[in-house]
């Protein structure tokens, strides 16, 4: 065998069969091209480090804590202990064995080049040629490209060696912080941290904090509504006031008892030009669906990855809301030129929006858009994100949309009254949102038309409670809550905490540990969480945003071969020691809090034998398990009929007894419908109520 491509996943080996080898095969673990190339594949991650306590036990839940913080470099490597995991990556290291060139073909990125060069390792495939294909959409010409642009493997060097690391020190950190707090607190539960988990975490128990403790302060303000034949208008003209001034309402009524003399009506405008929104990353996308149709981060990237998967969109997982050049723009509207939007651009001859055109803000992967290939029939998600990545890239090469800014001011004594209008004068890229042209009110207005003076209450308002959406905007952002210069310009070129790729996973993690719970639209921190972040000082490390975008800035260096593998590993020792620490130094402080946070809520009375039940990771059970109750309710007990989850909430009503009204989705069309729904304590099951 001459040529071998290993893939990240079955549909991805097929897809690069029938663009390079015009069709395939498929075979037991692989796909032989109809040229005689091969197509292998992994299911992500084959292969993990080891966990350490296989290495020492004492590094483990088992040993005692006084023998953390424990360190390890390289860590050895083990295939996952999975049937069909050990089935394939036998079958993939055999191959690489037998082939005389080898393609890394996994996704374009440090965790695709990591899975590939921890197959190659474990596998000691040893000294052979490898190329690495760097596909940046999975079309046939994307793919082609590709190949025809391919380079040697050891190019990429760093980014191997960043994946390594990243994984193990995520490893390190983590398992040395959870053990040594849980172990010493005294917690029945874990109490997991993590280099990037416990920040974002501190972020959502900070922002709950400070609405909880917030004081509303009433102030007043004088206002006079704009009349419009006779009714009146949400346009009020109101009281300028100085910079922080707040008047009590005695102040505001003492002077709005010696207005009475209008003067002066006069009008200002100005128009202004408003570009096109940004391209898609994938961060800005997860924060678009959320505010608009209330999908989490999670639930956005599994469509999108589908839509990626099918050819639609080009690669998901990226940081940058730019293209690289445009050189093929004019070959990807003309295969959508049927669309009436796209026929407007080539008819005009409208060219993309300068500004989105950047390479020094491309890194591995350009914006997500669309691609040369045209979906017939999309699922509904489907549609509606690819409907939305369509249109953001269409819009990118309208001409902007014009407004008009207009302020209107008068006089009154002492007192300068001010009103101000945006109304837009050309539609520009906002016809593609049936934005109409507007007229001005204020530019029409008389002091004549101007109604009577009256007090306006207003109150200081908290900020609001974190969504998915503005939390991942402030994980991106992280830069704005650092003081230091130096801090914000780190957090700025890391992008803050996180990836794109790994945020929406921290979430549902917080959420899996019960440190966050989803109450509507928001989330919310619980009590466990918050004592996880409040039982240690402010100044504990791994609270700081600072910390994490050090440590992806370090991966960077590490990346472009900037800094050395030793010079990572003794900046890791040092601060796991400091980690160890801090937790050991304060550990005293929190036993207390973490026993009040960790006590039980019961959630219902048995139905059957009226002991308490309480919540467990995957169901809720009865505490009488010993004594042969097997009530349980599974929270995932109407999944198959389109519901995640079953909350606490609907579960105390159902275990007592109450019928519920759920929302579900049909698995033929997808729609949503409600039904109502009980628990049948006998089969311990959720069916319709009637």
């Amino acid at each position: 065998m001459k040529e071998l491509f290993v893939c990240e996943k079955p549909s991805q080996a097929e897809d690069y069969a029938k663009a390079l080898s015009g069709g395939s095969t498929r075979k037991n673990g692989y796909y032989e091209g109809n040229d005689g190339r091969i197509y292998t594949y992994a299911f992500g991650h084959l292969v993990e480090c080891v966990n350490p306590d296989q290495i020492n036990p004492d590094f483990g839940w088992k040993g005692d804590p006084s023998n953390l913080p424990f360190f390890l470099r390289d860590i050895p490597l083990q295939v996952k202990d999975d049937a069909g995991v050990r089935k394939q990556y036998k079958i993939v290291v055999e191959l690489m064995k037998q082939a005389e060139l080898i393609y890394c073909s996994t996704d374009a990125g440090r965790e695709g080049q990591h899975i590939f060069s921890k197959i190659f390792k474990k596998g000691n495939i040893g000294n052979k040629k490898v190329m690495r294909l760097w596909v940046r959409d999975q079309t046939e010409s994307g793919i082609k490209k590709a190949f025809q642009e391919a380079k040697d493997n050891s190019e990429y060097a760093g980014l191997v060696l960043a994946g390594k690391l990243r994984e193990e020190s995520d490893m390190l950190i983590g398992l040395n912080a959870t053990q040594l707090l849980t172990k010493l607190s005294n917690s029945p539960s874990v109490l997991s941290l993590g280099r990037v988990q416990t920040p974002t975490l501190a972020m959502i128990v900070k922002r709950d904090y400070i609405i909880e403790n917030f004081k509303k302060v009433k102030h007043f303000t004088i206002v006079a509504p704009v009349m419009n034949l006779g009714k009146d208008s949400t346009k009020l003209f109101e009281m300028v006031l100085e910079k922080d001034e707040q008047l009590t309402q005695e102040d505001a009524q003492a002077r709005l008892d010696v207005l009475g003399n209008r003067t002066g009506y006069s009008v200002k405008s100005e128009r202004v030009k408003e570009k096109p929104r940004k391209l898609f990353s994938l961060t800005s996308l997860q924060v678009y669906m959320n505010k608009k149709v209330g999908w989490s981060a999670s639930k956005t990237l599994e469509v999108l990855q589908k839509l990626y998967d099918k050819k639609f969109v080009s690669y998901p997982r990226t940081s940058s809301e730019y293209l690289a050049n445009d050189e093929e723009l004019p070959g990807l509207l003309a295969c959508h030129s049927s669309n009436e939007w796209v026929k407007s651009i080539i008819d005009n001859g409208w060219e993309i929006e300068k500004t989105f055109v950047d390479p020094s803000k491309v890194s591995d992967h350009e914006a997500v858009i669309i691609t040369t290939e045209k979906p017939s029939s999309l699922v509904s998600d489907e549609k509606k994100l690819y409907d939305e990545i369509f249109l953001r890239f269409v819009s990118a090469f309208y001409p902007p949309a014009v407004f008009e800014k207009v302020t209107a001011s008068f006089q009154d004594g002492p007192e300068t009254f001010k009103a101000t209008e945006k109304v837009l004068r050309e539609q520009g890229w906002l016809v593609l949102e049936n934005k109409e042209v507007q007229e001005s009110v204020l530019q029409t207005t008389t002091l004549d038309i101007i109604g009577d003076y009256s007090l306006k209450e207003k109150e200081t308002k908290p900020p609001t409670r974190y969504s998915e959406g503005t939390i991942l905007e402030d994980m991106e952002k992280a830069g704005k809550y650092v003081e230091s210069k130096e801090s914000k310009a780190i957090l700025k070129a890391a992008e803050g905490v996180g990836t794109p790729a790994t945020r929406a996973q921290i979430l549902e993690t917080l959420k899996k540990r019960n440190f966050i719970e989803e109450k509507g639209k928001h989330l919310i921190s619980t009590k466990l969480g918050r004592t996880v972040i409040m039982m240690m000082p402010p100044s504990f490390c791994l609270y700081s945003a600072e910390l994490t975008a050090e440590f992806e800035t370090s991966l960077a260096q590490i990346e472009r071969n900037e800094k050395t593998e030793q010079e990572f590993y003794d900046d890791l020792e040092s601060l796991i020691g400091r980690i160890a620490a801090e937790i050991r130094a304060n550990i005293k402080n929190v036993q207390g809090a973490v026993k009040a946070a960790t006590a039980r809520e019961v959630i219902a009375k048995c139905p059957k034998c009226g002991k308490p039940i309480y919540e467990n990771t995957k169901s809720f059970s009865c505490s009488g398990y010993k004594e042969g109750c097997k009530v349980s309710l599974w929270k995932n007990g109407l999944e198959k009929l389109g519901k995640k989850n079953i909350t606490k909430n609907e579960a105390a009503k159902l275990l007592s007894g109450q019928v519920i009204k759920v929302k579900l989705k049909s698995a033929n069309t997808g729609n949503p419908y409600s039904k109502e729904v009980r628990f049948n304590k006998e089969k311990c099951w959720v069916e319709f109520a009637n």
